[in-house]
């Protein structure tokens, strides 16, 4: 960041809100004020100054408030959010970390701002918990992307929507580590109506092994849950458990090695089921094997 920039960016702002006090005997133009600061924000984004562009935002989004204009005023907030998280991506890529988190805090105010325009139910307001959630995701923030994405989907009524905000909040409780609360995740993905078969079939996956690394007790267990295991160990044929041949004998065994204790066996066959996964499936195979050596 330029000292010369800077002290321009300052005088322009500043400017623009003389010029606003100035008019203190009349009513302000908040029109010309507004499309001033949105100038002035443009002319930032333009010099790669995304922080500079935010507060710009910001004060439009102010004259926006102050005439009662609140999509307008949403609209600039979320532009200010996005400069601001784009200016502390930028610091991320340069391996520079603020203490203070001003921009990562500033962002996330200008996102809560816009949120609060719009009615609880509105997809825009999903949407704008999903962005949020996903840029703190973005920056290896994932317990407060999680806290996001549980409200994201206290908004969502369409199911599809409410399955895939489901997914990603499983994906980032088992990155968090959080294996019990992953587990209940995964138990009511899966006990929801009409999940597309694919995603049907990766959770099924996690749950199974969610289910050998937390090691709930039987009578907490869902239905469901008892069910899978059933379903799997006894060759059933059910759309719950939509799974090829090969991966079905490879669960099997890995549950029958896990139960009896065989850590050389689980291993064994967790190398061979490894192909089968996903990167974060494998992830927790080797998290259940670990602790299969330690015991």
């Amino acid at each position: 960041m330029s000292t010369d920039l800077n002290a321009s960016f300052n005088e322009q702002y500043m400017n623009i809100n003389t010029k606003m006090k100035k008019r203190f005997m009349r009513k302000p133009n908040i029109f010309e004020a507004t499309n001033e600061f949105i100038a002035l924000a443009i002319q930032c984004e333009h010099s790669d100054q995304p922080a500079f562009a935010g507060h710009a935002y910001v004060g439009a989004a102010k004259c926006e408030a102050s005439v009662g204009h609140f999509l307008s005023e949403a609209e600039n907030f979320l532009a200010a959010a996005r400069q601001f998280m784009k200016a502390e991506k930028k610091l991320k890529s340069l391996k520079f970390y603020s203490g203070d988190r001003e921009n990562l805090e500033a962002a996330i105010g200008c996102f809560i701002q816009a949120l609060t325009k719009y009615p609880d139910k509105s997809p825009i307001r999903t949407s704008i918990l999903m962005e949020l959630a996903n840029d703190l995701t973005e920056l290896n923030h994932k317990m407060e992307a999680a806290s996001y994405y549980e409200q994201a989907i206290e908004t969502v009524t369409e199911n599809t929507m409410k399955v895939m905000c489901f997914r990603n909040l499983l994906n980032l409780r088992i990155d968090c580590g959080k294996y019990d609360i992953a587990l209940e995740i995964a138990n009511k993905i899966c006990d929801s109506n009409n999940v597309p078969e694919e995603i049907l079939a990766e959770v099924q996956v996690t749950r199974i092994l969610l289910t050998l690394l937390v090691k709930p007790p039987e009578d907490s267990k869902p239905p469901s849950l008892k069910q899978l295991f059933i379903d799997l160990m006894n060759d059933n044929e059910t759309d719950a458990l939509p799974l090829n041949t090969d991966l079905r004998l490879k669960l099997q065994s890995l549950i029958l090695c896990h139960a009896t204790g065989d850590t050389h066996s689980t291993i064994s066959v967790a190398a061979d089921t490894k192909q089968f996964l996903t990167m974060q499936q494998v992830e927790l195979l080797h998290t259940l094997t670990s602790d299969d050596k330690l015991q």
